[in-house]
């Protein structure tokens, strides 16, 4: 994770999954997904790095009258 707690393409768990998980770490994931926004409410506005480009994109920059939709991955 970088200094704000983002995860950078560099840094992801992946091949270090197990290990995450038997140090407990997907109890604090879960916990701030329970807390996260719900279906209906306007998400607040934040930036986040495309992986492909490492370009900064913000949420108020893909807000059109169109709905958005976003997905941010499973705990699969």
């Amino acid at each position: 994770m970088d200094a704000d707690g983002a995860i950078t393409p560099e840094r992801y768990n992946y091949p270090h999954f197990d290990d995450y998980i038997a140090a407990g770490g997907e109890l604090a994931d879960e916990a701030r997904f329970r807390e996260s926004f719900r279906i209906g409410e306007r998400a607040p506005d934040f930036t986040l790095h495309r992986l492909n480009t490492g370009e900064q994109i913000s949420l108020s920059a893909l807000w059109t009258s169109k709905p958005l939709v976003m997905e941010f991955g499973s705990f699969t």
